[in-house]
């Protein structure tokens, strides 16, 4: 008795995880790769071969509303049609769809689901992002020794 007692009052205590606790998930890292993988080939550049007229490979598309739906809906999992479509066990209605080929494992659709969660954050790729000037850092000189004849010596 005096173990179930224990046992309940650990059970209550314990953290239930969300959203908000989970780590959050990197669209560079994690989402655009399975996007890339998995979808992009019926949902993406290449016009002959895109399906449902949906695009997953640019930000505006994958969140635009649609007849009163949008395939992304940052922080919102029922308005969702992406995950909708990921998490169904209807057959006919899964993506991908069977045929493809291509899967998402549980793991691959949990990273799905809290990206939505978090708000769906999407980052621009590395090369379409404008560089900015960093910051000179502050190096201190050991000795007196000045060597830095310019900027870069700093870095």
């Amino acid at each position: 008795m005096r173990t179930l007692l224990i046992l309940s009052v650990v059970l209550v205590s314990a953290p239930v995880a969300n959203a908000a606790d989970a780590p959050p998930v990197s669209f560079e890292k994690d989402i655009r790769p399975l996007l890339s993988d998995r979808c992009f080939h019926c949902h993406g550049p290449d016009e002959k071969t895109r399906e449902a007229d949906l695009r997953l490979d640019r930000k505006e598309a994958a969140f635009a509303a649609e007849d009163g739906e949008a395939a992304i809906v940052a922080g919102n999992l029922k308005a969702s049609t992406v995950w909708q479509r990921i998490s169904t066990d209807d057959a006919d209605l899964r993506m991908p769809p069977a045929d493809s080929g291509k899967t998402l494992n549980a793991t691959e659709r949990d990273l799905i689901r809290r990206w939505i969660e978090q708000g769906a954050d999407w980052n621009e790729h590395w090369s379409f992002v404008s560089p900015k000037k960093a910051e000179l850092p502050n190096v201190s000189l050991v000795g007196g020794i000045v060597w830095p004849r310019n900027e870069i010596d700093l870095f």
